[in-house]
């Protein structure tokens, strides 16, 4: 059992000690009878309305909340009923009490007084992505029927994990689920999002994403009225389920998203078809597809039955024979024909012959004739001088072409290693062998060059020249080299 500590100070006098309930009472004595009636401007949050006809809500500004109580005599004459977003001016009477240790505002007038920053931000954000053509409905895609493979973005911890798995399985237990998980709220929780919505863009086979939230205050839901958080969900690459809140709640990343579901239950259920549903609908389509197979091939043998019993068969054939004896004759004719022209042709083919050889004979004779008398010229001619000749130039020709190739070759082996010099130089494994490294991310696809793109606990690729390393980050500084401590 954990006890209170001592203290060395001197116990008070009994005078000086006092209950609870005596300075609860007090505080709220001393708050009625100084702040009998009380005006107050602020932003509405937290309205509800419950089921006596009460109201209870908050006032807040950009420092503080006050909350404040609008019971349901009150809230039949108001001037206006207090919405999330609405600034008011609330006057009444401020009161403590002791059982919840809270100050409020009993409410009895409240009268508006426009709109709150808060709401005046989510409207001026919604206005700029509409203006982008971001809510426009014709860019928003429609859900695979039949998803295989579904990534969650949610807290780790809590009810809304639990109760989306168990709806997936539930409803279509064949695809597979893939947590990604991120924070929901607090001032880190807009970085976690993006993170994590960029982590299942990385994902190859992630047919859609479901990003949800459970329920809780303006404040507790604001993560997701922020900008980068909403461009995240309006720039994914896979199709977004939002299940953010309940019912009456709508974020800037449900107007943007491509299917925006009341609760996180809802969203598994939009973005899964019922097992009973697909098994129930195959089972019809197998049926009609059995009808129409059997009756089809009914309809076939019916035909068949037909005409084997009819005399069409019958006048086919006897057609087909009649054709067999035309084609007999044809052939018969045309061989008579073909032998006669045969021997005419190969009469004429023979006289052609005779023409052909006594015309080469001629020929040959011509040809002859002119032979014996360029002999004749060419032994007037000497051409020897001028081979020699020739020859000495080819020569010399053949020396001042090997002289400038060797030249060349030379001067362009010089040239060739100057240039693998500096390649060599360029090589980026030299850097590598002098002991320097690169660093990728975890799935190796972007270079990593400064050390604020890295958060603890992600994975990294350091390259060396002979191989590389998987890394986690623990921890990173800025300005000055690593040293351990």
């Amino acid at each position: 059992m954990k006890e209170i500590p001592r203290h060395d100070a001197e116990a008070p006098a009994a005078g000086d000690c006092y209950t609870v309930t005596e300075i609860a009472a007090a505080i709220r004595q001393h708050l009625e009878s100084e702040f009998p009636r009380v005006s107050v401007i602020g932003e509405v949050a937290n309205c509800k309305v419950h089921q006596s006809g009460h109201v209870y809500f908050t006032l807040r500004d950009s420092d503080s909340v006050l909350a404040a109580a609008l019971f349901r005599k009150n809230a039949e004459r108001v001037a206006v009923r207090p919405e999330n977003g609405m600034s008011v001016v609330a006057s009444g009477r401020l009161s403590h009490f002791g059982g919840t240790g809270r100050t409020q505002i009993i409410v009895s007038e409240l009268v508006p007084a426009g709109r709150g920053d808060m709401e005046r931000a989510f409207r001026a954000l919604l206005e700029r992505l509409r203006a982008e053509g971001l809510t426009d409905p014709a860019r928003k895609r429609p859900l695979p029927p039949y998803p295989e493979t579904i990534a969650v973005v949610t807290s780790p911890t809590g009810a809304v994990v639990r109760d989306i798995v168990n709806t997936l399985r539930r409803r279509w237990p064949v695809a597979e689920i893939v947590h990604v998980p991120a924070e929901v709220q607090g001032p880190a929780a807009a970085a976690s999002v993006v993170r994590a919505l960029s982590r299942c863009d990385e994902m190859d086979g992630v047919d859609t994403v479901i990003l949800a939230r459970g329920g809780g205050s303006v404040e507790d839901l604001w993560t997701f009225n922020l900008e980068e958080v909403a461009r995240a969900v309006a720039a994914s690459r896979h199709p977004v389920v939002t299940g953010i809140g309940h019912e009456i709640d709508t974020t800037i990343c449900d107007y943007v998203s491509d299917v925006r579901a009341a609760t996180p239950t809802a969203a598994a259920e939009l973005a899964t078809p019922r097992v009973e549903e697909v098994l129930r609908r195959c089972g019809e389509a197998a049926k009609t597809i059995e009808a129409r197979t059997r009756g089809a091939v009914g309809n076939l043998r019916h035909l068949v039955s037909y005409l084997m019993r009819s005399a069409a068969l019958a006048a086919i054939a006897h057609r087909v024979e009649r054709a067999a004896d035309e084609l007999d004759d044809r052939a018969a004719r045309i061989k008579e024909r073909g032998s006669g022209t045969i021997a005419d042709r190969r009469d004429e083919v023979a006289s052609a012959i005779a023409g052909t050889a006594i015309a080469l004979e001629r020929r040959i004779a011509g040809a002859d004739a002119a032979r014996r008398e360029a002999a004749a010229a060419l032994a007037g001619s000497n051409p020897r001088a001028g081979i020699a000749a020739a020859g000495e130039s080819v020569r010399q020709l053949l020396r001042l072409a090997r002289s400038r190739i060797r030249s060349g070759v030379s001067e362009r082996r010089a040239r060739t290693a100057g240039l693998g010099r500096e390649l060599g130089g360029l090589d980026p494994r030299s850097v590598l062998k002098r002991g320097y490294a690169y660093c990728t991310t975890g799935s190796g696809t972007r270079v990593v060059s400064r050390a604020e793109t890295l958060s603890r606990g992600d994975d990294m690729m350091v390259q060396f020249f002979d191989g590389g390393a998987l890394c986690r980050v623990e921890e990173k500084r800025k300005g000055t080299p690593w040293r351990k401590k």
